[in-house]
């Protein structure tokens, strides 16, 4: 399965809209779609991890949610329950950066043409990114280097699998 991500702007986001529209519009694509919050998105390696844990878990059989896009936002939120999930790295009303992750052979500016958004790879960038949404501390954070930090992240992605 091939996938694509994004990131994108927008000016304001009704995060139920943005979903049922993004879901109807994979749907007549031939596609499944997963928007996140950007300030929930420590980089491209993050979502492209959170995608590939959610393919693998469709061909074993072990997902925990009815579709890779939603599997792959319980990855990336490195939560079991959908609700946590959304709660981590789900769009939200002040939500003006996107993170996307596109699974088909779909486009993406189509994608974001529909909802009316711009392409703008650069929010997911893990850079001044608030790791407590993870629940790892302030502190915590502190003690490895900047540069660091969003491997962290990857560790949460690839402990979920031993959580299952």
């Amino acid at each position: 399965m091939t996938f694509v991500i994004a990131g994108a702007k927008a000016s304001a986001v009704a995060p139920e809209e943005a979903v049922r529209t993004a879901a109807e519009w994979g749907a007549s694509h031939g596609a499944e779609v997963c928007l996140l919050d950007a300030r929930s998105v420590f980089g491209r390696d993050h979502l492209e991890s959170a995608a590939r844990h959610a393919i693998r878990a469709r061909d074993s059989n072990t997902m925990s949610s009815r579709s890779v896009a939603m599997e792959t936002l319980l990855y990336a939120s490195g939560q079991r329950q959908v609700q946590d999930a959304i709660r981590v790295a789900g769009l939200r009303r002040e939500t003006t950066t996107v993170g996307i992750v596109l699974f088909g052979d779909a486009r993406v500016d189509g994608l974001l043409e529909a909802l009316g958004w711009r392409r703008e790879d650069e929010v997911l960038n893990p850079a001044n990114k608030d790791l407590t949404a993870f629940g790892i501390s302030r502190p915590e954070a502190e003690t490895i280097p900047t540069s660091q930090r969003a491997d962290l992240i990857l560790e949460k992605i690839a402990l979920l699998d031993v959580q299952k």
